[in-house]
């Protein structure tokens, strides 16, 4: 076969010879194949345009035996049963994972036992009431001279320590709720990451089954050209083999939709993992269209300069690290107001019970205690809050520095995702598609080899494969580029 004479094509519309063209540059061997005269016109009468004499003929069959065309599929090991589907959209998912998921209850607890804090710190010290009554002689004689006596003491805080206390529980509080954030936020970026795993789970699974019914019809290809008597009964059952594989291919894609199932119901705070069903497909609903996961891939995005400042400015676990540090020099204050010693003021009543030979007596009295500072003053105290503060310092530089790191390695990341997608739709789907057709359409006029069809339809289920996991790490990096910014990035 003269295959510059096949490359012009001149009867051939324009558009079959640019997909020959592209299905060379993907699949030599199947395009090859396919470059035979299958698009000369077909002889008028033949179910195949293969002579007659040149077709093989069907082997003899004793009576009554008939060839098994069984291409039922088995059992998959995973039934996700459409009755007990719950649809799930991922503002849904946030919104339930914020009511439910225990870490995110936790944080707000830790919010609430920070305000409780804020209500200790403020507390005035309570008066003490302080009695001495005696019976018996020592009290009723004046031989021993002891006295009744009743009255009330104070604790007098000095030093500024209740308002030391009471910033540093404020700062604590503001730590706590800034603690939430940053939790919540993080929550939200992997919820994002599992719901996009789920909804690629579900295209793959559809991918499957696309790919199994092109390779349904290949087996029906292969029967009729059986029973035509041009090609042997072998193709058939390789046909069938080529078929059979989808089974697996199912098993292990209706696992991977549960598995982000699990996933996704343990951040929501779901204690069984019910039949979740992520309905924002993102990209691979449309291609077009913007949706809740991620923005088109063709739509200009923030510069990267701007989202570090933003992310300096307004990260959550950024934020903590500054606090903490707000935290760590109000603890210092707090340590050097308790060096000034507090002062515990008493007054009361005194009065005797003498029955004999003195008369009875009373009078009043007031005291005076105050501890002297003068072995100890807080030096262990001090010195673990000033490091405490050096330590909190260096963890606010530490956060700064991860930031920056993570907003150019997630930039980066969105810049090669996006690349790829691009490549994908522009040349890579609608070449594989192409090949599949031509190889399929070689083959039933019997130009191409049965191999040459599943080899093209293998390349294309790659290429599928390989297109929706570059959707995939888009989603994920599109997820990491919010997380490293530190709040919802417009879509």
């Amino acid at each position: 076969m003269n295959s510059s004479r096949n490359m012009q094509m001149p009867g051939a519309p324009l558009v079959v010879r640019a997909a020959l063209l592209i299905c060379l540059s993907l699949n030599p061997i199947s395009a090859f194949a396919a470059s035979g005269p299958i698009f000369e016109q077909v002889p008028p009468g033949s179910p195949i345009g293969t002579p007659p004499e040149l077709r093989p003929t069907a082997p003899d069959r004793p009576a009554g035996e008939s060839l098994n065309l069984d291409t039922t599929p088995s059992t998959a090991i995973y039934a996700l049963k459409a009755e007990n589907t719950v649809n799930l959209t991922l503002k849904s998912a946030f919104a339930q994972a914020d009511e439910h998921n225990p870490e995110i209850l936790k944080a707000k607890q830790d919010v609430a036992i920070a305000e409780a804090n804020i209500v200790s710190a403020g507390a005035i010290p309570n008066p003490q009431l302080a009695t001495q009554l005696g019976f018996g002689p020592a009290w009723t004689k004046t031989i021993a001279g002891n006295t009744q006596q009743v009255g009330i003491n104070q604790i007098v805080e000095t030093g500024g320590k209740r308002a030391a206390r009471l910033k540093l529980a404020r700062s604590q509080k503001t730590a706590s709720t800034l603690q939430l954030e940053s939790i919540r936020f993080e929550l939200r970026t992997r919820i994002r990451r599992v719901y996009a795993e789920l909804a690629a789970a579900q295209e793959y699974a559809g991918l499957v089954e696309r790919q199994r019914a092109l390779t349904e019809r290949l087996v029906n290809i292969a029967i009729e050209r059986f029973k035509a008597g041009s090609a042997p009964e072998a193709e058939i059952f390789q046909s069938k083999l080529n078929l059979n594989q989808y089974d697996a291919q199912r098993n292990t894609a209706q696992g991977r939709i549960r598995q982000a199932q699990i996933q996704l119901s343990t951040l929501l705070g779901e204690p069984v993992a019910p039949n979740l069903m992520a309905i924002d497909q993102g990209l691979f609903d449309s291609e077009d269209a913007n949706n809740d996961l991620v923005p088109a891939p063709d739509k200009p995005f923030p510069d990267e300069g701007l989202l570090l400042q933003s992310a300096l400015n307004a990260r959550p676990d950024l934020m903590v690290a500054k606090q903490q540090l707000n935290v760590s020099a109000r603890q210092l204050g707090l340590v050097k107001a308790q060096r000034i010693p507090d002062v515990i003021l008493g007054s009361g009543f005194v009065f005797t019970t003498f029955q004999a030979p003195e008369k009875q007596q009373y009078g009043a009295y007031l005291n005076v205690n105050v501890d002297l500072p003068i072995f100890y003053r807080k030096q262990g105290e001090i010195m673990a809050a000033r490091l405490s503060q050096d330590q909190a310092k260096t963890q606010s530089l530490i956060v700064q520095n991860r930031v920056t790191a993570e907003i150019k390695a997630a930039y980066e990341n969105v810049r090669l995702s996006r690349a790829n997608i691009s490549k994908y739709r522009t040349q890579l789907l609608a070449a594989a598609a192409e090949t599949v057709r031509l190889a399929e359409l070689g083959y039933k006029y019997g130009r191409n080899r049965l191999s040459d069809v599943i080899l093209s339809q293998q390349s294309a289920q790659q290429i599928n494969v390989g297109y929706f996991d570059a959707v995939v790490s888009y989603q994920n990096a599109w997820a990491d580029l919010e997380k490293s910014v530190g709040r919802p990035l417009d879509l």
